[in-house]
């Protein structure tokens, strides 16, 4: 039987684990790899933004200088506007001068009458600059006197000038008008040197512009491939697990079917010659029981027990195979229906230990019955099974509701989901909490044969039952004083 047992626990079918498993390994963790992204996506930020608040300073010093120039242009246009019209304003006092005719007359004052609008918008136009604003102020004082000289003339009558007071006239007038022009002239000298270094700044900041874009625009880039490069990386990491996956998956399947071709065997050609052994130790004992040596009839009886043994052993080993494979459809299971089969399943045992089973009302859950009702079945069967000796066994059930961060070991993706809790708790003999995961592991026995019957699969089978509902069961106990036994299973059905 122990050479059977260690056979079986060599097997790679042995609890669907295959012993060659080994995973594709990469040079980065998936923590490395987060905490690379994200040192990548600082960084770029971190860039974008100095890059993107320089590239606003450039461009309101773009903007500024360009208004500059504007406004520079404005000026140099206005002191242009001034010249044209007292160029016209000599113009049609020359002309007034020669043919004494009204239209020239009134061409001329009204040339005249519209410069002051234009020199008052000049000394709007240079308030920046205090040197450019008194040349203005200057312009005004002497426009003054042209002006005065101009209107005087305009109210006098040419014809009774001479020559000789006619020419004096011109002199005067154009004396004046040159006055004028000069300072014009030292107003759009300092315009045009402004100019020429307004434009400057301007086109140098159009180029850091242009830079800037590109800069933008490489780091950018250089992101986006850096985070294209990484994610094909990893997709084809991801490849490579899916393909390993699906080997780990076909060679589970392999296992699997090797499992269930193992449990056929068990079935049908171990059974038939375990029947057999049986049969004849009976036949033996029966037949020559007068004539067999109380050694010989130990002998047989140990056949016969033996053979019990591993007729137990074998039926369980079934159950345990069964319990692999979950069904394929799931169905919504009152646990209350499940107990009350349970306590008909074990009457007669009840009834041997006189025993009480106690329940809150149990919930409703998403899984497989016949499973369920293994589960509970085999859980009371141990308690009974370990009860103390010449005590009635006392078991209580207990029901809550837990969330999954509760749970100790729970695995990460269901931290957040909500568990029913199950707590099956007796009186029995108990154990140490030592040996708290032992008794789920197969073949695992805490208790002699002779002391308590048993192949050391049940407690097996109920933590595959409860894996097979992507649940957890546990147990803690105290040596003489009972066990504890917690079950949890998923609130969503879609966990299952």
């Amino acid at each position: 039987m122990s050479s059977f047992v260690e056979n079986l626990r060599q097997h790679p079918t042995y609890m669907n684990i295959s012993p060659e498993r080994h995973f594709l390994k990469r040079s980065l963790s998936e923590e490395q790899l987060s905490w690379a992204i994200r040192f990548l996506f600082g960084i770029s930020v971190f860039l974008i933004v100095i890059l993107s608040i320089s590239y606003h300073s450039i461009n309101q010093e773009l903007i500024f200088y360009s208004e500059k120039v504007d406004h520079t242009h404005e000026v140099l246009d206005n002191v242009q506007d001034i010249r044209t019209r007292l160029y016209q304003v000599t113009y049609y006092g020359r002309g007034y001068l020669v043919m004494i005719d009204s239209v020239n007359r009134r061409n001329m004052l009204e040339r005249l009458a519209s410069v002051p609008h234009r020199i008052d918008y000049l000394s709007e136009l240079t308030q920046d600059s205090p040197t450019q604003h008194a040349k203005v102020d200057s312009l005004r004082h002497y426009f003054a006197l042209y002006e005065k000289s101009v209107v005087n003339f305009g109210m006098s009558d040419p014809a009774k000038l001479d020559l000789s007071s006619k020419l004096t006239l011109l002199r005067n007038g154009t004396s004046k008008t040159e006055n004028l022009n000069e300072i014009l002239d030292r107003i759009a000298s300092v315009e045009n040197k402004l100019m020429q270094e307004r434009i400057i700044s301007r086109d140098n900041y159009k180029q850091q512009i242009f830079r800037f874009n590109w800069v933008i625009m490489g780091v950018a880039l250089a992101f986006l491939l850096c985070s294209f490069l990484l994610l094909e990386r990893e997709l084809k990491r991801t490849k490579g697990y899916r393909i390993e996956l699906e080997n780990q998956v076909e060679n589970l399947n392999r296992s699997n079917a090797e499992l269930e071709q193992f449990a056929y065997v068990a079935s049908h050609d171990l059974q038939e010659p375990l029947r057999k052994i049986r049969s004849f130790a009976d036949l033996l004992k029966t037949k020559n029981k007068d004539n067999l040596t109380e050694e010989s009839k130990q002998i047989v009886g140990k056949i016969i027990k033996s053979a019990s043994r591993m007729q137990l052993l074998i039926d369980d080993l079934l159950a345990f195979s069964r319990s692999i494979d979950s069904p394929r459809e799931i169905e919504q299971v009152d646990l209350n229906d499940i107990l009350r089969d349970v306590r008909a399943n074990i009457k007669g045992k009840m009834q041997e230990h006189n025993a009480d089973i106690r329940s809150d009302t149990l919930p409703t859950v998403t899984g497989y019955g016949n499973q369920l009702t293994q589960l509970f079945e085999n859980i009371l069967s141990n308690s009974l099974k370990y009860c103390k000796p010449g005590l009635c066994p006392e078991i209580v059930i207990t029901s809550s509701e837990i969330s999954g961060s509760s749970i100790a070991g729970i695995r990460e993706s269901q931290l957040e989901d909500i568990f029913h809790q199950i707590v099956i708790k007796d009186n029995g003999i108990g154990f140490r909490n030592e040996y708290a995961e032992k008794i789920f592991v197969i073949f695992q026995r805490l208790h002699g044969q002779d002391d308590y019957q048993g192949s050391g699969i049940g407690l097996a089978i109920c933590r595959k039952v409860v894996a097979n509902h992507n649940g957890y069961i546990m147990a803690d106990g105290e040596e003489g004083k009972g066990a504890r036994f917690y079950i949890y299973l998923p609130q969503n059905s879609s966990t299952v």
